[in-house]
């Protein structure tokens, strides 16, 4: 009998590439706004507060990775920065919030059994100040949360400790992909003045751009040959008119895997034609899921 689990050839190098958490050794045509998040996060260090951004883009034009990537590097090599990325897709309430920043923050592995949410703030408020750090706290997905004003609530609540404790230090990545939402408008104004975000737009990539980046997926992720140049430009064309390079990804690795149930040592047209109908690739396209 045939053992299929142990069948190990594969048309993958590294099936990590095409994954959506995988950060990238290259990350391609957004050196302005990676510039800007850093600035914005450095004068943090510099005795200020960090600059507040609102993060703008429709999906798939490399918010989140440009996000993954500076906080990779500040997590390696700054002690004085604590970041702490939070998708409001999945985290629904006040207190997942914070409890997420107080694990962050390294306090305990866990949030203590029967912790209510007002003494689990102060906590937070406390460490951030004896530290004297700089917590920077990405919202993805920030308009989700505005119809019940919870992401009004949160940002009430931080300010208030900042006015508490003044060394506690705290700055927001605020991310949309809703470009009908404007998120400096959205907020209660009773506040918005203290916050006084700056905005960076993340506009579509160019299908040039989309084909580079994929490239350099494909050439890392892939055995040589797995995707012919033709096949990558038939490839592109069919997520160009979206603009969503997250997209391609998807469909580079679903067409791959037709490949290999196929027995193929390369993708056809057919392979890609039939993967952009596979559940996986029509969530990465279907607008409102993460950047």
């Amino acid at each position: 009998m045939k053992k299929y689990f142990e069948m190990k050839e594969t048309l993958f190098l590294d099936r990590d590439v095409f994954e959506m958490d995988f950060i990238p050794e290259i990350f391609r045509f957004r050196e302005a706004q990676v510039t800007k998040i850093v600035s914005a996060i450095q004068s943090g260090l510099q005795g200020n507060s960090p600059v507040n951004l609102v993060i703008r883009g429709p999906p798939g034009t490399g918010k989140t990775t440009a996000i993954n990537r500076i906080f990779s590097e500040i997590g390696a090599s700054h002690e004085g920065i604590i970041p702490v990325y939070i998708n409001f897709h999945v985290e629904g309430s006040k207190f997942g919030v914070f409890a997420r920043i107080f694990e962050e923050l390294h306090i305990q592995k866990s949030v203590p059994k029967g912790q209510t949410i007002g003494p689990l703030i102060e906590l937070i408020g406390k460490t951030i100040s004896q530290r004297e750090a700089v917590l920077v706290a990405c919202f993805d997905n920030a308009d989700h949360h505005l119809p019940n004003h919870l992401l009004d609530d949160i940002l009430s609540s931080f300010l208030g400790l900042s006015k508490k404790y003044p060394k506690a230090k705290v700055g927001f990545l605020l991310m949309t992909s809703d470009m009908e939402v404007n998120l400096r408008l959205a907020l209660d104004s009773c506040f918005t003045s203290d916050l006084k975000p700056d905005k960076i737009n993340f506009p579509l990539y160019q299908k040039k751009h989309m084909r580079e980046i994929l490239h350099d997926r494909i050439q890392a992720g892939l055995h040589p040959g797995v995707i012919p140049p033709g096949m990558l430009s038939f490839l592109v064309s069919h997520i160009e008119p979206a603009g969503d390079v997250r997209a391609g990804i998807h469909l580079v690795k679903w067409s791959v895997m037709a490949a290999e149930r196929a027995g193929r040592s390369s993708v056809t047209e057919a392979d890609i034609v039939v993967s952009t109908g596979v559940p996986g690739y029509l969530k990465a396209i279907r607008p409102g899921c993460e950047s």
